[in-house]
């Protein structure tokens, strides 16, 4: 939810303590064009934010079953794994089972800012170098472990919602995973800068 706030404006709930997110929730957002051939032309961007995998045993079957539901109907699906976690065999397991959506999957790594030693300087978008060889090597571990299940080289995108950082790479990502027959759709909303992404407690 923070993500989708973050990237579109919204205001979904959050929180940092528990799941708030239950169903497949989709918010209709209304696009105005930049670009020349597209300026002022409008479109309408649907975005599903989804439940978390993972948050209990016994919501899983019904939350997968959901997935199986709605996925299909996406055109480009954000599949985020956190930084801070080491152990990816649910992520794993759970890309497994939605494999048949892999060519449409684009796959980042959340929460960068909380990678250690943590010394992102103060109101700054870009980590720290310390910082930011740790993400890389986060990066390098995880990868090949995700490409091994979707059978296919996977580049994962590192960010964060609240720092600002590389965001415009994640949905520079989001718009170019789109296939071709469907790119249109997102075509009116190609032209941005780092600066359309960056919290307000940054700007």
């Amino acid at each position: 939810s923070s993500v989708i706030n973050t990237l579109f404006g919204t205001r979904l709930d959050i929180s940092h303590t528990k799941a708030c997110t239950k169903d497949f929730m989709a918010i209709e957002l209304e696009v105005i064009g930049k670009k020349a051939k597209k300026e002022g032309k409008k479109t309408t961007l649907r975005v599903f934010d989804a439940p978390g995998l993972g948050e209990d045993i016994e919501r899983d079957p019904n939350y997968l079953e959901m997935y199986h539901k709605y996925l299909p109907q996406c055109d480009v699906i954000l599949y985020l794994i956190s930084a801070r976690n080491r152990a990816i065999a649910l992520d794993q397991k759970y890309i497994q089972e939605l494999k048949a959506y892999s060519n449409k999957m684009l796959f980042a790594i959340s929460q960068v800012d909380l990678v250690e030693p943590c010394d992102w300087a103060n109101l700054s978008p870009i980590p720290s170098q310390s910082q930011d060889d740790n993400i890389q090597e986060i990066i390098k571990d995880r990868e090949p472990r995700i490409s091994k299940i979707v059978e296919q080289d996977v580049k994962l995108i590192p960010f964060s919602s609240y720092r600002g950082y590389n965001l415009e790479v994640l949905f520079n990502n989001i718009l170019s995973t789109c296939k071709d027959d469907r790119a249109w759709l997102f075509d009116v909303i190609k032209s941005f800068s780092y600066e359309d992404f960056l919290p307000s407690n940054i700007q």
